[in-house]
């Protein structure tokens, strides 16, 4: 059952990470952009909370089996976001969902087909 549970929420969080890449195409691949545009900052933030929401339902078993992948740091981004918003650094953001977001989106992808069997 727990698996299960793990399989849908790694799913999940594919999906947001997938939402904020889809984000970046429509709002452009600019950092001028999005430091000048709230709603690209809020698109984006609102994603990178859930990833980091969705990392923490996950399974102790699952988080511990795959330790490549940055769980606690998904749960940062989370906390600083929720909580202390107005010094959120967009650059951190930027870097984040153009060099992290793919590369989690493959992590997440094996973990995901690691889940199936």
């Amino acid at each position: 059952m727990k698996e299960n549970r793990d399989y849908e929420i790694v799913l999940r969080m594919i999906e947001h990470c997938t939402r904020i890449q889809e984000i970046l195409k429509r709002f452009g691949d600019s950092f001028e952009t999005f430091s000048q545009d709230s709603a690209y900052q809020d698109a984006v933030n609102m994603n990178l909370f859930q990833v980091g929401e969705l990392s923490s339902q996950l399974s102790e078993r699952l988080r511990n089996s795959r330790s490549d992948i940055p769980w606690h740091r998904m749960y940062g981004i989370r906390n600083i976001i929720a909580h202390a918003y107005v010094i959120v650094d967009m650059e951190t953001i930027w870097l984040t969902i153009k060099n992290d977001i793919p590369m989690l989106v493959g992590q997440l992808s094996d973990c995901l087909d690691s889940l199936k069997r």
